[in-house]
C-alpha cells in the first residue's frame, strides 16, 4: 500500500509547476500578441470609422483650398410677361438737328406684347482681397484635419492598450485554469487514497467528505473560469474585427526585461507624444486662426469680375451685354457686431489655453501614478519569485521525508498544492507587470506594437 501511494505521489511530482498553460488545441491557431495588435489596428471597426473622419477632414481641407479659384455663376430665367412692357420716347428725345429736325419727330412708343421671354446671365469672379481670409480658412480646415488625426491616434493607442490588457487577462485566466486542473488532480488522488483508508478503517469518513467538498468546489471554480476565458476570447475577437466565434490559442508571456525608466524622461516623452495634449494645442491654434479669420472680414471684398447677360424675345432691351471690371463689397458699419464676435473668440482662445494646461497636468499625474504602479508590480514579482523558490525547496524536503516515512501522504499533497498556488501567483504577478507596463506605455502616448 505504501509503495503504491509513493508511486502515485512521485508521478504527481514529475511536472515542474511554473504556472503552466493548458495545451494548445491542434485545430486552433496560435495568436501572438504582436499579431493580435497588428490585426486590431488594421481591422478594428471603430478604428476604421475614425479613419473615415480623417478622410472627411481631408475633403473639407481640399474644398477650402478651392475657394481661392475663380467662381462661376450662371442664371437662366424663363418667364412670360403678365402685362405688356412699353417705353415712350417723346419727340426730340434724341436731339434736334438742323435740316433733320427732332429725333424722333413725334412721340414714339415701343411695346413688347405678352409673350414668353428668357434671360441668361453668367459671371466669373476672381477673389483678390478675400484671399487673406480664404488662406486663414484653409489653415483652419487643415488644423481640424490634424485634430481628427490626433483623435484617430488616441483611439488607436487605446485600442492597442485594450488588446494588450485583454490578451494578458486571457493568459491570467488560463493560468488559473491550469492551477485548478492541478488542484483537481490532487484532490482526486487524495480522495482515492482517503476512500481506500476509510475502507481499511484507518481514516474517518468525515475526512473523506471534507476532501470531496474541496474537490467539487475546485471543479465549480474551474467551470466558472472556463466560461470567463471563453468570454474574454470573444471580446478579443471583437477587438480584432473578426468573427467572435473564431477559435485560437495565445502564446505565453516572455520573461520581463527589467529596464530602468527615468521618470523625468518619461514625463517629457508623454508631454511630447500624448495625442490629447496635441489635440488641445491644435484647438488653441484653431481658435487663434478663427479670431484672425473673423478679423479679416473687415477687409473690403475686392474681386475681378467678368459678366455676360442676354435677353431673348424682349426687343426693348439689349440682346447681349458683356462687361469686365472690379467689384467691391464692404459693410462700413455693423453696429459693433464684429467687435462682439471678436471678443467672444478671445474668450475661446483663453479657454483653449486653460485646456492645454489642464491636459498637461492630467498627463503628469497619470504618468507618475502608472510609473509607481510599474515599480510596485516589479517589486511584487520579486517577492513571489522568492516564494516560489521556497515552495519548491519545501516540496523537495517534504518528498524526501515521505520517502523515509517521516510524513503522511496528505502532507505531501498539501505542499504540492501550495507550490501550484505559488507558481500561479508568480505567473499572475508576471502578467500583472506586463499589464502595468502596457498602461504606462499608453500614458506615454507611444505607439508600441509588441
Amino acid at each position: 500500500m505504501r509503495r503504491t501511494a509513493q508511486c502515485c505521489v512521485m508521478a504527481l511530482l514529475l511536472p515542474t509547476v511554473v504556472g503552466a498553460q493548458p495545451a494548445s488545441i491542434s485545430t486552433a491557431d496560435t495568436l501572438s500578441l504582436e499579431a493580435a495588435l497588428r490585426r486590431a489596428v488594421e481591422y478594428n471597426v471603430s478604428l476604421q470609422t475614425a479613419r473615415l473622419e480623417v478622410e472627411k477632414a481631408n475633403e473639407d481641407t481640399a474644398v477650402a483650398r478651392m475657394r481661392r479659384l475663380p467662381s462661376f455663376e450662371t442664371t437662366v430665367t424663363a418667364s412670360e410677361l403678365l402685362t405688356p412692357v412699353g417705353f415712350t420716347f417723346p419727340a426730340g428725345a434724341f436731339g434736334v438737328y438742323p435740316g433733320t429736325g427732332p429725333i424722333p419727330s413725334t412721340d414714339m412708343r415701343i411695346t413688347t406684347p405678352r409673350q414668353p421671354t428668357a434671360y441668361f446671365s453668367a459671371q466669373v469672379s476672381q477673389p483678390l482681397s478675400q484671399l487673406v481670409g480664404i488662406g486663414l480658412g484653409v489653415r483652419i480646415a487643415a488644423t481640424g484635419r490634424d485634430i481628427e488625426r490626433e483623435r484617430l491616434r488616441a483611439q488607436q493607442l487605446s485600442l492597442v492598450s485594450g488588446v494588450k490588457r485583454l490578451y494578458y487577462a486571457i493568459l491570467q485566466t488560463q493560468s488559473s485554469v491550469a492551477a485548478k486542473d492541478d488542484a483537481i488532480a490532487l484532490y482526486r488522488e487524495l480522495d482515492r487514497t482517503i476512500q481506500h483508508r476509510v475502507i481499511q478503517k484507518v481514516a474517518l469518513r468525515a475526512d473523506a467528505l471534507d476532501v470531496q467538498v474541496h474537490l467539487v468546489q475546485e471543479e465549480f471554480d474551474r467551470t466558472r473560469l472556463t466560461n470567463t476565458l471563453a468570454s474574454q476570447k470573444e471580446q478579443l475577437n471583437q477587438l480584432l474585427g473578426r468573427d467572435v466565434r473564431t477559435t485560437f490559442e495565445v502564446e505565453g508571456v516572455p520573461e520581463m526585461s527589467l529596464v530602468d525608466v527615468d521618470l523625468e524622461a518619461a514625463q517629457s516623452r508623454a508631454l511630447k507624444n500624448r495625442p490629447d495634449i496635441e489635440e488641445a494645442r491644435l484647438k488653441l491654434k484653431q481658435a487663434e486662426l478663427d479670431y484672425r479669420h473673423k478679423r479679416s472680414e473687415r477687409i473690403p471684398e475686392v474681386s475681378l469680375s467678368l459678366s455676360y447677360s442676354s435677353y431673348f424675345n424682349m426687343d426693348v432691351l439689349p440682346r447681349n451685354l458683356a462687361s469686365a471690371g472690379v467689384q467691391m463689397k464692404w459693410e462700413p458699419f455693423d453696429w459693433g457686431r464684429t467687435g462682439r464676435q471678436l471678443a467672444a473668440r478671445t474668450h475661446i482662445i483663453a479657454q483653449a489655453r486653460h485646456s492645454v494646461r489642464e491636459a498637461e497636468d492630467r498627463t503628469m499625474l497619470e504618468v507618475n501614478r502608472l510609473f509607481r504602479n510599474v515599480a510596485e508590480a516589479r517589486a511584487l514579482l520579486s517577492v513571489v519569485h522568492v516564494a516560489r523558490e521556497a515552495a519548491r525547496e519545501k516540496l523537495r524536503v517534504t518528498t524526501n521525508r515521505f520517502q523515509v516515512q517521516a510524513v503522511l501522504l496528505s502532507e505531501v499533497l498539501q505542499v504540492r498544492a501550495e507550490l501550484s498556488n505559488v507558481s500561479d501567483r508568480h505567473e499572475q504577478a508576471l502578467l500583472a507587470f506586463w499589464a502595468a507596463k502596457a498602461n504606462f506605455e499608453h500614458a506615454l502616448g507611444e505607439e508600441v506594437i509588441r
